[in-house]
């Protein structure tokens, strides 16, 4: 018996199903339950601030105790956009101004529930460096750093930070 894997992503969440290709059908037809199942376990928890998440909103429950968040640019991601276009929108934004790591890359990437590997971010951000679209340096501790570029700084602020996917 052939054994098929299905894996089901919805915002944080990743469901992975393992079927045999004769019942698939009640699978596939299954996923949307499994979906609202998991997006009403989200909103639940979001409710309680207990938001299992790598960026909690307020972990102590204390509203006047401030949280580090890191910062997360607000981009708009077109349906067509390219890992390129949207790393690109990123460094368009102020958070581009500074200095960072491939990691910090990786980060806003999966904040936005875009997984991909490692190797190709970082294949990526070269090429937009070599292109001059962005800056790249080492940093004391030898790894690479990036920045926007001021031909990408120039076209933001030319083309209008609407144009530009960044959302004010």
């Amino acid at each position: 018996m052939s054994l098929v894997k299905i894996r089901v992503k919805a915002g944080m969440n990743e469901v992975e199903i393992e079927s045999s290709i004769d019942s698939l059908p009640h699978v596939i037809d299954a996923i949307p339950s499994i979906l609202s199942k998991i997006q009403q376990y989200d909103a639940n928890n979001m409710q309680g601030n207990q938001y299992n998440n790598a960026y909690p909103l307020n972990p102590t429950n204390n509203p006047d105790q401030k949280v580090d968040v890191p910062d997360i640019p607000e981009i708009k991601i077109e349906k067509g956009d390219s890992l390129s276009d949207i790393i690109v929108k990123v460094f368009r934004s102020d958070w581009g101004r500074q200095a960072r790591r491939l990691a910090d890359v990786k980060n806003v990437l999966e904040h936005y529930g875009l997984s991909y590997p490692k190797q190709s971010v970082a294949v990526t951000l070269l090429r937009l460096a070599q292109n001059g679209r962005l800056r790249r340096f080492k940093g004391s501790d030898s790894e690479f750093l990036y920045t926007a570029s001021t031909e990408l700084l120039a076209d933001a602020s030319s083309s209008g930070s609407g144009s530009g996917g960044v959302v004010e």
